[in-house]
């Protein structure tokens, strides 16, 4: 967008408060792209898409329109909510009142959450340091990736079995803003790395499941370890040499 440059960084209120389920905003730009309106107000609870997590979805509502937001992307430092049409009609400068999709949001939170604890959970059945290489998190289900020469499938019930114990003590999970350097040493316990951060980044923002796991994330997640429910490991596949994917999910227990 050209004119981005005139207005500040969009605010995320989701980073502040994961929980934040309405809010109020100024409407800072409406434009049409692509045969898509794209509106910008200058703060949001809406989760841009980014880190492996999917965007929020939800509505916009002003004092006569409504947005329905189906995707939400980060450009500049400014947060794009993407909608395919605007009933009624939203102003420049109106105050309007931003509503999050709270089921999807949270089932993302939960799958989220359990996805960082489940990375311990295999290193710990393992009993090796072995590295993450993608993941994926949606809210019926979530990937992870590792390195790791041979089958996981003889160790998924163990696996499943660490992860619940884990989730059963409600282990706080805890956000930092910690300097690059002090980061780089906290993940570092915890089988992490910063290397996959751009260099520029000096202040990282670390999630960690208290004593357990930790690691730089900028997504949104559940205050405790209690509030996924139950680790439900559902497969393990092959994605090449040396690669072995587990795919899992957040189940009420």
């Amino acid at each position: 967008m050209a004119t981005q440059e005139r207005f500040q960084p969009t605010r995320l209120l989701c980073g502040e408060d994961a929980y934040l389920k309405e809010f109020e905003a100024k409407v800072l730009a409406i434009r049409k792209l692509n045969g898509q309106y794209n509106v910008i107000l200058d703060q949001t609870a809406f989760y841009p898409m980014g880190g492996g997590q999917p965007a929020d979805m939800g509505i916009i509502k002003g004092g006569n329109g409504e947005v329905k937001v189906k995707d939400v992307h980060k450009e500049n430092g400014l947060v794009v909510h993407i909608a395919d049409e605007i009933k009624g009609g939203i102003e420049l400068g109106e105050s309007v009142t931003g509503v999050i999709d709270w089921n999807r949001r949270y089932a993302l939170m939960r799958n989220h959450t359990l996805a960082h604890l489940m990375a311990e959970a295999v290193r710990k059945a393992t009993g090796l340091s072995m590295e993450v290489v993608s993941s994926g998190l949606d809210v019926d289900k979530t990937r992870l990736d590792f390195m790791h020469e041979g089958s996981l499938g003889p160790l998924l019930p163990e696996i499943q079995k660490i992860a619940n114990s884990v989730i059963n003590e409600n282990r706080p999970v805890e956000i930092k803003n910690m300097s690059r350097e002090e980061a780089e040493v906290h993940v570092a316990q915890f089988h992490e790395s910063l290397k996959t951060l751009p260099p520029h980044v000096k202040s990282v923002r670390v999630v960690e499941v208290k004593d357990w796991h930790a690691c730089a994330c900028g997504g949104t997640h559940v205050k405790n370890t209690g509030e996924i429910g139950a680790a439900e490991v559902l497969r393990r596949m092959s994605k090449g040499k040396g690669v072995e994917r587990i795919e899992f999910r957040a189940k009420t227990s």
